[in-house]
């Protein structure tokens, strides 16, 4: 959200007094992950539309003659401007036109097409008619109507000096073309560009665009964290202060000035006509949306691009992976409605990633069901305790805390993104003021959040007071690197630019809990007149010269290059003819660059069961046979039965024990519970039953698209007797591809914990159902497996064996009965895997071809048996009624607990 007159429209963020979420503009399909409507911002995002010079009637020899410039009072006659592309709030009702953003490589050059005037038209030999009389009105009437209209002049006998009708008394000068734009009203007048300052030129022999762009990292800090004695000592109280104008210890007063009298020469620019200038003349205009929500989600893979991925494929300072394959990526996005910064990420990673979101409640909430480039069912949408999302209230922060730290196995999140602004219209160029507590909380937020060694990236404005420098300095003592940038994708003539942490220390608690304390004060109130002014003295600025240095030049830098281009936006509302050349080229570099598909925004397809299936066996790296329709791979391949275990001859087929891994079910044999399922993407989830697909939209789960399972619908227990409850869960037993991700040949080892991050990328603290992954066992560890079964007493049985859960969060203890153990092979034969006699590890072997044995310890990819093959190949061994006898080893039910431990005992090789 930007409230920046200059800001991007289209960044995410929140809006409120407090801060209240901003009120959506209709224009132009505005929007932005925060939400601030269209807002003339303190610099570019509303400073700088086209102006119209209004004509005059100038007197000279002839009294009657007219200079009118009837091309600047006309409308303008082609233009074709893209709705979002004029205002970058991402969260305008009107962001359903995003996709239409300019992707035409000409289209940035069409606003400026006008009816010709009389200087460019050579149409007289055309118009042969009255030619001579014409060529009279030339000299009397200046050249701007066109011969057309001279032509009609000359037909309805106006004679150059002479007055209209039949006596000549008449009107002598022609009528003055109309300023009025639409529905304005009687003596609108033009909107104009005011008096730029005289000390800052725009030139259009300036430096041509780059798409690539340089980081400047601050200087290395100090190692040690900042204790809360200190800060403690630090802060500063002062009266209310609502001028910026004096604040020059952070940036050269000339700049300052100059930027707000940059800003200022817009005042009486109508902001239609600033919206088509600042379209013209941004180089990066074009790029717009493209695949995305909103321009945000650009605006964040931009980030991610220049700073080498370093928040979707974050490194250690050591150079190694952050996060790897069996390892889930999760993130934090405040201040963050209607989402564009989370589809970019979510795009990036599919399900691997687990985002959690915090914004205000409102017309700018997150709009899931938008996220056309990214599925977004592992993102948690979180209000604070509160349900109201406002993150000024200390109760909403410490909740939003607990909230990520309890599913982040107290972690906390790898990163953490905050793009929050809100409506300051009338007030821009003190913005920054306005917004200190929105700048307090987001870091806050990080420092609460972050895990150690994670990043941080958040929005700000105008860094010239003493608190932003001075909270930009206590964040630069909090993490290892730390930079200020502004990528190309923000406007180039507003006043927004982000602070990005990379790496956060250790021992930042003391940090986090004074500026808790901090907003706490802020948020109770202070006194009218007082207020907190700073963190840090400035005479502690001061000292650290390299810090100090490194605020005053990017100041300086931002000011200046700001003001060249609020002043490029003025040259080109008053020449329509100026365009920028580099759009086109500027679009193809920079989204080759930031790794970005050059397509319009497109809404995904909605399949049916069958079409799923078969994007999902066309898109598997090894197809199986009887994949050429979806009829036969349902029947020959995911129909196929178990083979099944009713007396102790049939455990032979589980030899070479060390092969195998064993799970129990709650289902019995032939139970309609243990199923296939299929995710068609969010709420349409299917089971197979016989041939057929049958929704299951009383389960109420939700699962990224082409994702494809065997599973079983369970009944999870908790208490015991009477007092016994159950709720209903999905358990994945093995996947055959999860959000398009195929696992199909991985070892059931590895399919197996991607199942569990699948799982785990699901969980969410609502009401659906719950996704769980199946606990597996090897079977030479048969009795281990079996002592974590025990009675219960059951509500309509006296007691029943069972098996807890287990569980990620500290809920409370929840089991299953078991009605059956189900078998499934990890070895491809000839591949057999071994107990080694002299080291006691596991090591995989096999006779080859030209009968050498082989052997490694390791699985190699030929020797691992794939899902389909192991889904074929299961083995079930019912329980069902009889799992009492079974479990306390009686004889007489077939086969029994006993049986299968000595069968495993005298098959182990030692």
């Amino acid at each position: 959200m930007n409230s920046d007159q200059t800001s991007d429209d289209d960044s995410s963020s929140d809006v409120s007094s407090v801060p209240a979420k901003r009120a959506r503009t209709d224009t132009y399909g505005a929007s932005s992950t925060t939400s601030h409507g269209s807002v003339l911002p303190d610099s570019e995002d509303e400073e700088t539309p086209d102006s119209c010079d209004h004509s005059q009637l100038t007197e000279n020899d002839n009294p009657t003659k007219t200079t009118l410039n009837y091309s600047e009072h006309s409308p303008e006659g082609n233009l074709r401007l893209s709705r979002s592309s004029l205002s970058e709030n991402c969260s305008s009702p009107n962001e359903q036109y995003e996709e239409y953003r300019h992707e035409d490589n000409d289209a940035d050059n069409d606003d400026v097409s006008m009816r010709p005037s009389f200087s460019t038209m050579n149409d007289n030999n055309f118009y042969s008619k009255n030619t001579d009389q014409s060529s009279k009105i030339d000299e009397t009437v200046s050249g701007q109507y066109s011969e057309k209209s001279k032509r009609m002049m000359s037909n309805m006998g106006f004679k150059p000096g002479k007055g209209l009708g039949k006596f000549e008394h008449g009107r002598v000068e022609p009528v003055e073309a109309s300023t009025q734009k639409g529905k304005r009203g009687l003596g609108f007048q033009a909107s104009t560009v005011g008096e730029a300052p005289k000390d800052f030129k725009w030139t259009p022999d300036s430096s041509p665009p780059e798409a690539s762009e340089e980081v400047l990292w601050m200087p290395t800090p100090p190692s040690e964290t900042l204790s809360g004695d200190v800060l403690d000592e630090w802060l500063q109280r002062g009266s209310k202060k609502l001028t910026i104008d004096d604040e020059t210890n952070f940036v050269d007063q000339h700049i300052l000035q100059g930027v707000l009298k940059s800003k200022s020469i817009f005042d009486t620019l109508d902001d239609e006509d600033m919206r088509n200038a600042r379209f013209r003349s941004n180089p990066y205009e074009t790029i717009g949306a493209v695949i995305f929500l909103n321009r945000a989600a650009v605006k964040m893979a931009n980030i991610d691009a220049v700073f080498d991925f370093m928040f979707t494929k974050p490194m250690k300072p050591s150079g190694e992976p952050a996060v790897d394959t069996k390892d889930m990526l999760y993130f934090a996005d405040v201040c963050a409605g209607p989402g564009g910064f989370s589809e970019y990420v979510l795009y990036r990673k599919g399900w691997r990633a687990k985002g959690f979101g915090f914004t205000l409640k409102g017309p700018n909430d997150f709009k899931l069901s938008d996220f056309y480039a990214a599925t977004p069912e592992t993102f948690n949408p979180y209000y604070g305790v509160k349900e109201d999302g406002n993150i000024f209230d200390p109760a909403n922060l410490t909740s939003l805390k607990d909230f990520v730290l309890k599913q982040t196995d107290d972690q906390g999140v790898h990163f953490l993104m905050a793009d929050g602004g809100f409506s300051v219209e009338g007030q821009e160029n003190i913005q920054e003021i306005l917004s200190k507590q929105l700048y307090l909380c987001q870091c806050l937020a990080a420092l609460m959040l972050v895990r150690t060694g994670g990043h941080f990236v958040v929005k700000l404005f105008d860094v010239f007071t003493l608190f932003s420098v001075s909270l930009i300095y206590i964040m630069y003592r909090c993490f290892e690197k730390v930079s200020i940038h502004k990528p190309v994708t923000s406007r180039p003539a507003n006043s927004e630019r982000y602070l990005v942490c990379k790496w956060k220390k250790l021992g930042t608690e003391s940090v986090e809990h004074h500026l808790y304390s901090v907003n706490s004060m802020l948020w109770r109130g202070l006194d009218r007149e007082e207020d907190i002014t700073g963190l840090v003295p400035l005479s502690v600025l001061q000292e650290d010269t390299a810090f100090f240095d490194y605020i005053y030049k990017s100041n300086c830098m931002l000011g200046e290059r700001q003001i060249k281009n609020l002043l490029k936006i003025a040259a080109f509302s008053k020449d329509k003819n100026l365009s920028e050349p580099n759009q086109a080229l500027m679009r193809t570099e920079c989204l080759e660059l930031w790794q970005l598909p050059d397509k319009v925004r497109t809404q995904p397809e909605r399949l049916n069961p069958d079409d799923t299936l078969m994007r999902i066996l066309n898109s598997m790296e090894k197809r199986a046979s009887d994949s050429h329709n979806a009829h036969s791979f349902k029947t020959v391949v995911l129909g196929k039965q178990p083979i099944y275990l009713k007396q102790i001859s049939d455990i032979e087929i589980l030899k070479n024990v060390y092969d195998w891994h064993f799970t129990f079910l709650s289902s019995g044999k032939n139970s309609p519970e243990l199923k296939i399922f299929l995710g068609c993407g969010g709420k349409r989830v299917c089971q197979l039953e016989s041939n057929g697909w049958k929704n299951v939209l009383d389960l109420h789960i939700t699962i990224p698209a082409k994702t494809l399972f065997y599973g079983e619908i369970v009944k999870e227990y908790h208490g015991q007797g009477l007092h016994q409850m159950f709720n209903k869960a999905i358990h994945i037993i093995d996947a055959l591809m999860l959000g398009g991700i195929d696992i199909s040949n991985m070892s059931l080892t590895e399919r197996l914990n991607q199942c569990y991050l699948f799982c785990t990328a699901l969980e969410k603290q609502s009401c659906d159902l719950a996704l769980r992954c199946k606990r597996f066992y090897n079977m030479e560890n048969f009795s281990k497996g079996v002592s974590n079964l025990e009675y219960r007493a059951m509500k309509r049985v006296k007691k029943a064996v069972t098996i807890n859960i287990p569980m990620r969060s500290n809920r409370k203890e929840m089991y299953h009965v078991v009605g059956s153990v189900l078998f499934l092979k990890e070895i491809r034969e000839p591949w057999i895997a071994q107990i080694s006699k002299k080291t006691g590890f596991k090591y995989y072997f096999k006779i080859g071809k030209d009968r050498k044995p082989r052997s490694e310890y390791f699985l190699l990819e030929e020797a691992q048996l794939d899902m389909l093959s192991a889904y074929s190949g299961r083995v079930l061994w019912p329980w069902e009624d009889a799992a009492g006898a079974i479990f306390e080893g009686q004889p007489q039910v077939g086969i029994s607990r006993v049986d299968m431990e000595e069968y495993i005992t005298q098959n182990m090789i030692r």
